[in-house]
């Protein structure tokens, strides 16, 4: 089952960020930052949940556009639990996402997917997406 995500999801979120990331983050951090993307209105964020488990996240956002007829949707996270990855709960995250995006006013998507991971790249490309040259990238300073 897909469905928007609650307070008590953030230490299952957090597990499986945690999967994903190269650097140790901070477990409170985390719970925070989680916390904060729970309660924005351009964001939406969803849970696959299977037997009681969370199995899976997707984090997504609306990126209001000036001058376009629709805005920007951009998928930041999608992430399925290792054991149930054969189980089409990445597609149906998507899809979730999807529908959250073109419920708030979107009629595209973007998504970056980890370049070192090919089975993500693959995975939007079979969904439908097209690899588009890259953008210009500026950090700021915190």
């Amino acid at each position: 089952m897909i469905r928007q995500a609650i307070d008590k999801d953030i230490d299952a979120i957090s597990q499986l960020c945690a999967l994903c990331q190269s650097d140790n983050v901070d477990k409170r951090q985390m719970h925070r930052h989680i916390k904060h993307l729970l309660n924005q209105d351009l964001v939406s964020v969803s849970v696959a949940e299977l037997c009681g488990l969370v199995a899976g996240v997707v984090v997504c956002q609306v990126i209001p556009q000036l001058g376009l007829s629709g805005h920007m949707g951009r998928i930041s996270t999608i992430i399925v639990d290792e054991p149930f990855r054969d189980m089409t709960l990445g597609r149906q995250l998507l899809d979730a996402a999807e529908q959250a995006l073109i419920a708030r006013g979107c009629d595209h998507i973007e998504v970056v997917p980890s370049y070192h991971k090919e089975d993500a790249q693959s995975f939007y490309m079979h969904c439908g997406f097209q690899l588009t040259p890259e953008r210009l990238i500026k950090p700021l300073a915190a």
